[in-house]
């Protein structure tokens, strides 16, 4: 009966016991994943122009006022001088001792300054990698005229050309051409020993009865290549990132992207910003560049020509200085810009891009997080 009682007491006892007890109290809940690592897709950068590039310093709007674009988007600088006009009635003047025979007329010297692109803003210096020098005559006769002299272009060539014909009613006719790549800059230009060769009874010929004019006149035209290194870093801002690393209790993430590039320039990544979101006495949320991070720099992005982009691949790794690294609003990209170097088309075209493509974060090491 003893032995009876001391079960029936055990068993009292056991219903006693308090059944709610937290057996996981005391217990880290963390856990990590991804122990290997983990690759996010971030987002791609652009395509950004190299009109965007400069207007990210504040020289996009400048350059209008230095140089424009031509028809097909080459940055240019471009100038037109008349070396020669009179009225076919004041040229008939001129005759009269023999007013229906052929007449020369003698064109004094000419001395013209095509003129060196200007140096830009801030000390940014372009240089001609195209220059397109050409002369031209308008003739409103209905017969053909012919011009001779020498045309000297400092310091590149010198020509001398014969009675060149130029075509009857003819506007803008081009007379003399020159093309140079990669050569010094057209600064001077210089007309010597120019006749006009006017045919018999010119007069009869003018369809305006002698108030139409015989004109000759230069253009030149320079297509652009950045001839020097650009003085200041250009920012490329990458907005909006919103990586919560923060929270996961993350030491180290690379950046990784593909950065293709048509425009013939050379970038080098100098440095990074991490932007990170702050919040001021007033309760205003704002961006501000991250002290508690450091970076390493990826590599140098190559320089390309339009329809030909060249790919580079750039790493950029972020590593927490103390604890881990905070949550990631944003980040900003500054590039030197260096001028090309080496072969190939070196020419400036607002219509060339430069993208960064597939950015990505990878975690090496894992995650943290809170398990349920």
């Amino acid at each position: 009966m003893k032995k009876y009682s001391i079960i029936l007491a055990l068993l009292l006892l056991w219903s006693c016991t308090n059944m709610d007890y937290d057996i996981s109290r005391g217990i880290d809940k963390e856990c990590t994943l991804f122990t290997d690592e983990v690759s996010l897709p971030i987002a791609d950068i652009g395509p950004l122009s190299p009109k965007q590039l400069l207007g990210e310093v504040d020289l996009g709007s400048s350059l209008g006022g230095l140089f424009k674009e031509d028809g097909d988007g080459y940055l240019v600088v471009e100038k037109e001088e008349t070396i020669y006009s009179n009225p076919v009635l004041l040229l008939f003047y001129m005759s009269m001792a023999n007013p229906t025979q052929p007449l020369d007329v003698n064109i004094d010297s000419f001395t013209g300054y095509p003129g060196a692109p200007a140096e830009g803003p801030a000390g940014i210096g372009f240089t001609p990698a195209l220059q397109e020098f050409s002369l031209y005559a308008v003739n409103p006769l209905t017969e053909k005229i012919t011009v001779s002299g020498k045309v000297t272009l400092s310091p590149l060539s010198s020509e001398v050309f014969d009675n060149v014909s130029v075509a009857a009613e003819s506007e803008n006719f081009e007379l003399f051409r020159k093309e140079f790549a990669g050569q010094s800059i057209i600064d001077v230009c210089s007309m010597e020993n120019m006749v006009l060769h006017l045919p018999a009874s010119f007069l009869e010929k003018d369809p305006l009865g002698g108030l139409s004019s015989i004109t000759l006149g230069y253009r030149y035209k320079a297509q652009l290549a950045l001839g020097t290194d650009f003085p200041n870093s250009i920012p490329i801002p990458v907005n909006d990132l919103d990586l919560p690393l923060g929270q996961y209790r993350v030491k180290e993430v690379l950046l990784s992207t593909e950065v293709s590039n048509e425009i013939p320039i050379t970038l080098v990544l100098d440095s990074v910003d991490v932007m990170v979101k702050e919040t001021d006495d007033e309760g205003n949320v704002k961006t501000a560049i991250c002290d508690d991070v450091s970076i390493t720099p990826g590599l140098t992005i190559a320089s390309g020509c339009s329809g030909a982009p060249v790919v580079s691949p750039l790493a950029i790794t972020i590593k927490a200085k103390e604890g881990t690294i905070p949550d990631i609003a944003g980040l900003q990209l500054n590039l030197s810009v260096k001028a090309p170097t080496g072969e190939g088309d070196k020419r400036l075209n607002m219509n060339q891009a430069i993208s960064f493509n597939k950015l990505r974060a990878t975690v090496s090491g894992g995650i943290t997080i809170q398990s349920l």
